[in-house]
């Protein structure tokens, strides 16, 4: 059990580079390699305090500082760090990982503290950790990568944490695994030390290679992590918003509740999907439909009984792994805190559940004593682990129980909280109710009132033993977006469940970030602990501050609150707002140069910032009246409907955005139009469809075990992607570089037949040592296009035309069409589409004495359209010509095919 995380981000729905695909995508003899598994404190961990201090002990980074006394030379992520790789001529190992991952934790104590390993690490690589909290920027690009390179090796293992990527000096990537184990094993493959050799040896033997294939899969990332552009524009209407409701609806669990249920993998893990959640009840509201209501009030109450939520001191753990809510992952992140405070508050006001009130404010009051900075900010996370153990301080065994509460009492705590079933959980027994309190009173034949208050009186007893035990780490950092997400949450408890408490702590925490979180320019900064604010601010920075701000002004209607979210989001859109794209960027126009620079509109645990954007952007305009305001947020549902449309219930922030924007047009006159507002993007798409390499997001999530002879296993995919596939076990391939084999041309007759091919020979006969001109038409299927010769970029992979035959005749002087140009934002890409014709010369040698010809013609291409570019690929054309005997005349059987060939001809003779 012990999953570090599992996160979306954009899905291979393509089948980006399989295996099958790889060997005529790499044919300029790349090497890629396999690298499958897959699987707070201000000093280090016990295990590593005799060890001098590395680099990262001047972090501030809870989780940097867990690193600070490994043998491992560690740079923080900058310019030292590459600067010496480049200087010295040394790949780079990438380490992403964040302060509550158990196998992070793992990770440190099994690898990073070893020191044969450290000691082969720092002789052949420069070595980097990031904390993915405070650089998700850099977290989103490589665990991007991983996910190319996963496809690239035909693995079916998925990203997770912690993630290990090796680099070029560039930052380009060459090969990755989540948690490696220390050593080889029969069950799991090659250890960290095997894998780290093998890059090595590569890195020495076949650099170029090696270099080459870093950029082709920082080219994959780079097209993957922007939007695409459709020619035909997707209308705006309320059909999309009511295509995100049905869809979640279709993955309701009506037995257990939650919005993420999938009937291929019934008992996977988990996740309170909050933004889903949300758009329903947008959906209630506006239709009074009470079957919506029920799906979020039931699954609501049915995490509220689980083991997903902690029974004695509030708030919720990260996830369940199990379909029942009952065994967590036992790490409390912020987020979750405060998009549940939030959802539980709106549903008990529109239900009248007064349990679920109780449970909003659990979560509130949980959050303002144990997650609370003596500043005013939040904490970020709780750990999963003591002692190594996860869940160590939340479980319990019976005999504590009887010890704390006496035979009697424990007797009835045992039956209300599930101890008397089968423990499903290794380390011990996870509280949760098996039945709703109502049903145990009346078994019990009492009053329900008085039951919940003997039961309050047992939980604050068991709350203060389990206090005394060896706590969690606690990661202190303050996150700007995280804390704006809390801040939001306060705000609306505060004024929805009449708790002036609330109010104050979002307003406290919304000072102290608007006083120490900003640059001397006035900018916002991502994170502060200890009285060091650093790193830029980033899209959802902007996005959920503003957010909180409108929401605080809501509760309190202080004018000032109105006025800094205006000021920021005219921030935001200066910096991250890029008119071609038509979105917001993740990163600020003077943001540090990455091999990437993302826009999404995929919501996560949280919505999406570009989604949130647009609301915020709507409600600003609502009281600034700002055409500016109205027209970006116009623009950027525009540029992402269609993301919308194929993927609905993965971005319900921009269904709720966009409902907003439908809604708030009908009362404005002036903006009628806009409710239909359809318009073609970017003018200079002139060609059938376009080069794009975007689609909806899959998700993935690692489990492991400590023991290092335990395979590890894949569960099921996040909830962001209905259709995104699940793996039961990771595939363990062997520890080399790519070789096609065989399989790697299989099952193309299942292929979609996206490209005809016909082969027409000028003449009816080749003549021995002659010439005969050959046209090769290629139909391509309506909608779609291929790359053009040459390729721009360069490193498209150009559609190509060869033969292979024993005969000694050679194809020659080949002749593609013109191409056509599509804009996609700063590059241009040639493309054709339609029907086109290439035309060559055979040549055949004076001393070939065969009757016949047998010739293959190999056609070489890659197919996009506007929603997917699949994988290079190939069509095989295999035919006989006869050769003509010495003397004898040749006639001419294709002479229409050619009249274009000779007309072009004809005028570059007359000129």
């Amino acid at each position: 059990m012990g999953i570090c995380g599992r996160r979306r981000i954009f899905s291979m729905e393509y089948s980006l580079m399989s295996q099958t695909g790889f060997a005529a995508f790499l044919k300029v003899g790349v090497a890629v390699i396999s690298l499958l598994p897959n699987a707070i404190a201000e000093e280090s961990p016990a295990h590593a305090k005799d060890q001098p201090a590395n680099r990262l002990a001047q972090e501030s980074s809870p989780y940097l500082l867990l690193h600070a006394h490994n043998p491992v030379d560690w740079y923080p992520w900058g310019p030292e760090a590459f600067e010496k790789a480049k200087r010295e001529e040394k790949p780079i190992f990438l380490s992403v990982g964040y302060s509550s991952c158990y196998w992070c934790h793992v990770m440190e104590r099994k690898v990073f503290s070893d020191g044969p390993i450290a000691e082969f690490l720092n002789e052949h690589f420069v070595n980097i950790k990031v904390d993915r909290e405070e650089r998700p920027d850099i977290d989103d690009i490589y665990m991007t990568s991983l996910l190319v390179y996963q496809q690239l090796v035909g693995g079916r293992g998925g990203g997770g944490w912690p993630l290990s990527m090796f680099l070029t000096p560039e930052g380009n990537p060459i090969a990755g695994a989540t948690y490696l184990p220390p050593n080889d094993s029969p069950e799991r493959g090659p250890g960290f030390l095997t894998a780290a050799t093998k890059i090595s040896t590569l890195w020495n033997n076949n650099r170029e290679a090696l270099e080459r294939s870093g950029e082709l899969m920082a080219a994959q990332v780079q097209r993957m992590t922007r939007p695409g552009v459709d020619l035909e524009a997707t209308a705006l209407n309320a059909d999309l918003v009511t295509a995100a409701v049905d869809e979640v609806q279709e993955m309701y669990d009506p037995v257990w509740g939650g919005v993420d249920f999938k009937a291929t993998n019934p008992d996977g893990p988990r996740f309170p999907n909050v933004p889903r959640m949300e758009l329903v009840l947008d959906a209630f509201e506006a239709s009074g439909d009470k079957d919506l209501l029920d799906i979020v009030e039931q699954s609501l109450l049915k995490m509220a009984r689980g083991g997903i939520r902690d029974h004695l001191a509030g708030g919720f753990h990260r996830y369940s792994t199990d379909r029942k809510w009952l065994v967590p992952h036992f790490e409390k992140m912020l987020y979750d805190q405060a998009m549940l405070l939030g959802v539980y508050t709106r549903t008990a006001r529109l239900s009248n559940n007064n349990l679920l009130a109780e449970v909003a404010a659990e979560i509130a009051d949980f959050v303002l004593r144990d997650m609370t900075t003596p500043e005013g900010g939040f904490c970020s996370a709780l750990d999963a682990e003591t002692n190594a153990i996860e869940g160590e301080y939340y479980v319990w065994s019976k005999q504590e129980i009887q010890d704390t509460l006496g035979a009697k009492d424990s007797s009835l705590f045992e039956q209300v909280y599930g101890l008397n079933a089968e423990n499903s959980f290794e380390h011990g027994f996870v509280l949760h109710l098996p039945s709703p309190l109502a049903a145990v009173a009346a078994e019990q034949k009492q009053e329900l009132s008085s039951l919940e208050e003997k039961l309050q009186q047992h939980r604050s007893k068991l709350l203060e033993v389990r206090s005394k035990r060896e706590r969690p780490l606690l990661d202190d950092k303050v996150l700007t977006a995280w804390n704006a997400l809390m801040i939001r949450a306060l705000a609306y408890s505060g004024r929805e469940l009449q708790r002036p408490q609330d109010t104050d702590a979002a307003a406290r925490a919304t000072n102290f970030l608007l006083t120490n979180l900003r640059s001397a320019d006035g900018n916002l900064l991502r994170t502060w602990r200890n009285g060091a604010p650093k790193h830029n601010g980033y899209l959802d920075d902007y996005a959920f501050l503003v957010d909180a701000l409108l929401e605080l002004h809501t509760t309190t209607n202080d004018q000032k609150w109105l006025e800094e979210a205006t000021k920021l989001a005219s921030q935001q859109v200066e910096s991250f707002y890029d008119e071609t794209l038509q979105a917001f960027y993740f990163t600020s126009s003077n943001h540090e140069q990455l091999i990437a620079r993302t826009s999404s509109v995929y919501d996560s645990v949280f919505a999406s910032a570009n989604s949130v954007s647009v609301r915020n952007l709507i409600r600003l305009d609502q009281h600034n009246k700002s055409s500016q305001f109205r027209s970006i947020a116009a623009d950027t549902l525009q540029r992402f409907a269609p993301v919308l449309e194929k993927s609905p219930a993965s971005c319900c922030g921009l269904a709720r955005s966009l409902d907003l924007w439908l809604t708030t047009a009908k009362d404005r006159e002036a903006d009628a139009e806009s409710v239909s507002h359809v318009k073609t993007i970017g003018a200079t798409l002139t060609a059938a469809s376009e080069q794009r390499m975007q689609s909806p997001n899959s998700n993935y999530i690692l489990t492991g075990s400590d023991n290092d002879k335990t395979p590890a296993t894949v569960g099921t995919p996040d909830d962001a992607n209905p259709n995104a596939s699940t793996a039961a076990v990771i595939e363990q391939t062997a520890f080399k570089p790519f070789v096609p084999g065989p399989d790697d041309t299989a099952a193309k007759d299942e292929k979609p037949k996206l490209v005809k091919v016909k082969i027409y020979p000028l003449y009816n006969k080749l003549p021995r040592g002659g010439k005969c001109y050959v046209a090769i038409e290629l139909d391509i299927k309506d909608g779609w296009h291929i790359n053009a010769n040459p390729s721009n970029p360069d490193y498209m992979k150009p559609t190509k035309v060869e033969i292979n035959t024993k005969q000694k005749v050679k194809l020659t002087k080949l002749k593609y069409p013109k191409h056509h140009t599509l804009q996609l934002f700063e590059t241009a890409t040639h493309v054709y589409d339609g029907k086109i014709m290439v035309y060559g010369i055979l040549e055949i040698d004076e001393k070939e004495t065969a009757k016949v010809a047998e010739l293959e013609f190999h056609v070489h291409f890659q197919a996009c359209n506007s929603s997917e570019c699949l994988l290079p690929d190939e069509v095989v054309m295999k035919g006989k010509l006869q050769l003509a005997k010495p003397g004898e005349t040749l006639k001419k059987i294709n002479e229409e095919k050619f009249r274009k060939l000779l007309e072009s001809l004809k005028k570059a003779k007359q000129s």
